[in-house]
């Protein structure tokens, strides 16, 4: 094996078999480009069980159990109200700014008060069943139709610029 094998440590290079020099810098960025692939892959981590669990109803593609950012990319749907048997509430709706592709999001129970979707920036449908809820932020330019059967109470849509959001720069007052 030593005698395929020639270890230039000045030159900075590495003979194959075949005499054919081998950059150690190519190796490294082939070591570079492999880590960050497996960064990319890893899952997200959300700050209420509910709105994990019910993500991975809708949106774990792969069925692994975990939602990585290619499926919260590419999810379009989610429903966190509540049907029959699955009684639940959410605390906290932060972990929607996960999926910047919604377009219909059913919100349910909850004791917060507002709800930002000013990352949800196609939005085409939000249901609301929370009497709790009072303040919808939506990014500007960002229309969904608005369905709230149960709500009992006035609901207010504030709108914030989202530079992040296609077509943001027509909307910048």
């Amino acid at each position: 094996m030593e005698q395929y094998v020639n270890q230039q440590i000045e030159g900075g290079t590495k003979s194959n078999r075949r005499g054919r020099k081998v950059p150690v810098v190519f190796i490294l960025i082939v070591f570079c480009l492999l880590d960050a692939f497996r960064v990319s892959a890893q899952s997200l981590t959300f700050a209420d069980q509910n709105v994990e669990r019910r993500a991975l109803i809708h949106g774990d593609t792969d069925q692994d159990g975990k939602i990585s950012k290619a499926e919260a990319d590419s999810l379009k749907s989610l429903v966190l109200t509540q049907y029959r048997t699955d009684m639940f509430e959410v605390s906290t709706y932060e972990d929607l700014a996960k999926f910047p592709n919604l377009e219909k999001l059913w919100l349910g129970e909850s004791k917060q008060d507002t709800v930002d979707l000013s990352k949800n920036w196609n939005l085409k449908f939000v249901h609301i069943e929370s009497d709790n809820l009072k303040t919808l932020i939506l990014a500007v330019g960002c229309t969904p139709k608005l369905a709230y059967p149960m709500h009992s109470g006035e609901v207010i849509i504030r709108r914030i610029k989202n530079p992040d959001a296609p077509g943001a720069m027509f909307f910048q007052y």
